[in-house]
């Protein structure tokens, strides 16, 4: 089964559960940070610290035992990159647990799958290579990715439904040569 597939199930089943009375509702809006410090941003070399990238999700929040609870969520973020002529849409399934440090904070940690859907429209782009400039071929049909990130993250309580998120998120736990971060800022609403 393709890993799309086991998204829509996972997705459908989430929506099932929607009606259950004993899952808090919660809808997210925020910015999703690709490569955090290791996507280079400028010709000078800069990396990327912060970028709008527009972020939504719906999710639940199940009650476990005591101060944990399980908060299965969908998110998609969708943005276009000017410079390299392409679109990006990410559609994320995280599967995430949280503990109730004291009533305005939760430390939340778990996992996430991705599904990275980037196309563009062919052509040529000329982008920096070291000291000069090198015309390269733009993406001209849509390529899939798929990857699973190890969370960590906060979320602060403004008021007793709302919320401020900030995740973290791994991708290459084991090979530190390679090991990426994205993050995620969310604002939060609890239903």
């Amino acid at each position: 089964m393709s890993l799309f597939k086991t998204i829509l199930i996972q997705a459908l089943i989430l929506t099932s559960l929607a009606n259950s009375a004993i899952a808090a509702h919660l809808v997210s809006a925020g910015t999703f940070v690709p490569y955090f410090g290791k996507s280079q941003s400028s010709d000078s070399g800069a990396t990327t610290k912060f970028e709008l990238t527009p972020y939504v999700s719906y999710g639940l929040q199940f009650h476990m035992f005591g101060a944990h609870y399980f908060v299965p969520e969908l998110g998609l973020a969708y943005y276009h990159e000017s410079a390299k002529k392409t679109r990006k849409r990410i559609l994320f399934y995280h599967y995430n647990f949280s503990y109730i440090l004291n009533p305005s904070f939760i430390i939340r940690y778990g996992f996430t799958t991705y599904w990275q859907r980037i196309s563009g429209d062919g052509g040529s782009i000329n982008l920096r290579n070291g000291d000069s400039y090198t015309d390269y071929t733009a993406l001209s049909s849509p390529r899939d990715s798929y990857y699973t990130t190890l969370d960590l993250g906060g979320e602060f309580f403004l008021k007793p439904n709302r919320s401020v998120r900030l995740d973290f998120n791994m991708m290459n736990a084991r090979d530190l040569e390679n090991r990426a971060f994205n993050y995620i800022l969310t604002y939060n609403w609890y239903l």
